[in-house]
């Protein structure tokens, strides 16, 4: 069983970005995502009242909309 838990992790980890990580590849502060999700729709997972995460072709999909032409 838990190899096959090991496998189920290393799956969602494809799909799925903690806060943390969100925030150090972004290169935005804490105060900057909360922002965009607040005033800009930025999709989020709540998974209680602390903790978040975000789905990667959910976060690439608002990038991409939300990206501007020079």
């Amino acid at each position: 069983m838990e190899n096959q838990n090991q496998v189920t992790n290393s799956r969602l980890q494809e799909f799925i970005i903690s806060e943390i990580d969100l925030l150090a590849v972004l290169n935005i502060e804490q105060s900057t995502l909360n922002e965009l999700r607040l005033e800009k729709a930025f999709p989020v997972i709540r998974l209680n009242g602390r903790n978040r995460v975000y789905l990667i072709k959910d976060v690439v999909g608002w990038l991409e909309s939300h990206k501007s032409s020079i």
